[in-house]
């Protein structure tokens, strides 16, 4: 019996990796997006929507984001930081909106890609204030425990820190900034 099912998973370790060289390219891209489409595109998609949709304008109700939002990795990087300034530490201002304050914030276009089996890059355009400003920037999004979290943004045009590394790299070189500094300066 142990030969018998030996052989059989030798077969399918075997086969189905020479199965995958003998299919067309094109066909194999195609299905394999075909594949990946539906759900988990379309919950990061409606993840990101109701993120945005969180940063409303009606003063009696509680509005934009959590710490929810984050990765866990992320959600530790922001922690350490914010230990390590004692308080506010590498931004100012809150990273989704690009913004400390909020008026008539509205995605004008939202385009998610995935990027992996349990990841997803949505390129979001909004526009936010009076007059109204142009925001360009990309969330890194990660699927975790059965839902959409931010694990980073990459700043585009319009952003204040446009230009500047990713969200990620400037909370590790803030971190490392503060931790480096003598104690009376912190």
């Amino acid at each position: 019996m142990r030969i018998k099912l030996a052989s059989v998973v030798c077969a399918v370790l075997i086969g189905a990796p020479l199965a995958a060289c003998e299919a067309k390219p094109a066909e194999s891209a195609a299905a394999a997006a075909a594949a990946a489409t539906p759900a988990q595109a379309e919950g990061a998609e409606a993840f990101v929507r109701e993120l945005y949709a969180s940063y409303h304008d009606d003063p009696n109700v509680q509005s934009g984001r959590t710490d929810a939002v984050w990765s866990a990795r992320t959600k530790a990087l922001w922690d350490e930081n914010f230990e390590a300034a004692q308080g506010v530490g590498y931004l100012g201002a809150d990273p989704i909106c690009a913004c400390q304050d909020w008026l008539k914030l509205q995605v004008t276009s939202l385009v998610v890609t995935r990027t992996g089996p349990d990841s997803a890059d949505a390129a979001v355009v909004f526009v936010n204030g009076e007059p109204p400003e142009t925001v360009r920037q990309t969330l890194k999004l990660v699927r975790e425990d059965g839902g959409w979290a931010v694990d980073d943004i990459v700043w585009g045009a319009g952003h204040m820190l446009a230009g500047e590394p990713n969200m990620v790299e400037g909370l590790i070189a803030s971190t490392a900034e503060i931790k480096a500094m003598p104690e009376e300066d912190q």
